[in-house]
């Protein structure tokens, strides 16, 4: 009897030897990224320079799979079905929140491993070229002149960018039931819906709208955010118009995994993620795209995602959107 405890013993030393050697050895073949969009969008084109920039450090290739479709729901059923190994990670956004809270309520915060905090991005609102309203007082005026007239176009009820002109709807005194929120398939195809005069103004960010600007097409009247954004240095802040706008609501863009994941396993991918951002290359995209840097380690990540879960159920339930 002795001798087969020792034995069992021996074997089951062996087997977590085996173990954790294997996890030291993390990662010893391809990391799978799995991203919620279509190939082309920013989302798509920042996490490829990322994985290009995380291979250096972890020494194997991260391929990138787009898996777009159901607001995430394509994406998160392959990630939430994956082994908890490391090997299979996962675009995340502010979006994904709200459709935990909507669309895709068998997933909550805690269905996933929250890895790494990226960056940023600030939320701002555009006009069309044509359009009479010049600014945030215009806005504010032709909604209490045409209540239910003007038209704002943005990404579904319940995203962030609808949240976000919430917020600022609130900031500015303006009753947001006075301003049509007009939903689209993504904030791209609400800024175009801008550019063709279908509304007054659009939610959007930097990257999709700059090009725009920059001919000509479409205005910012303000960015929800402490500073100026350098891309458009004329455009001014809430803050500088005299509204108080909690301005930590931003696109929050990071890395989430399976449920599980070890935590050596985490900090090895969350160091890879810090030391990219901090190349020249992905530094330089951060700039150019308006992004504010903003990296979070698991820990930390998964205390700011709680943070926008529970705001996020506050405006979903002031909103009526719960039910």
């Amino acid at each position: 009897m002795i001798t087969r405890l020792l034995r069992t013993a021996a074997l089951a030393a062996a087997v977590l030897g085996f173990a954790g050697a294997a996890q030291a050895d993390y990662p010893d073949k391809p990391i799978r990224y799995i991203l919620h969009v279509s190939p082309g969008g920013a989302t798509d084109v920042m996490a490829r320079k990322l994985a290009i920039a995380m291979e250096k450090t972890l020494g194997v290739p991260l391929v990138v799979e787009n898996k777009a479709g159901g607001r995430g729901a394509a994406q998160l059923s392959d990630l939430a079905a994956a082994k908890p190994d490391g090997y299979t990670i996962g675009a995340v956004t502010s979006t994904h929140i709200g459709a935990f809270n909507q669309t895709l309520k068998q997933y909550k915060i805690d269905s996933f491993d929250w890895i790494a905090r990226l960056v940023n991005e600030p939320y701002l609102i555009v006009v069309n070229k044509d359009s009479k309203i010049q600014s945030m007082k215009d806005l504010i005026a032709a909604s209490n002149e045409r209540p239910g007239n003007v038209v704002m176009a943005g990404f579904v009820r319940g995203s962030g960018g609808h949240f976000a002109w919430e917020i600022m709807a609130k900031a500015a005194g303006v009753d947001s039931k006075k301003v049509r929120w007009v939903p689209y398939d993504s904030v791209g195809d609400a800024v175009t819906a801008t550019l063709g005069g279908h509304a007054e103004a659009a939610i959007a960010y930097v990257d999709l709208v700059k090009t725009h600007v920059d001919a000509g097409n479409l205005r910012v009247i303000a960015v929800m955010a402490d500073q100026r954004v350098p891309q458009f240095p004329n455009a001014p802040t809430l803050k500088e118009l005299g509204y108080n706008a909690d301005t930590s609501w931003q696109q929050m863009r990071g890395i989430i995994g399976p449920k599980g994941m070890p935590d050596d396993v985490k900090a090895k991918l969350a160091d890879a993620v810090k030391k990219a951002l901090e190349t020249p290359e992905l530094k330089a995209y951060i700039t150019e795209s308006s992004l504010v840097p903003a990296y979070l380690g698991p820990k930390d990540f998964t205390a700011d995602a709680e943070k926008q879960d529970k705001i996020t159920k506050q405006w979903m339930e002031a909103l009526e959107l719960t039910r």
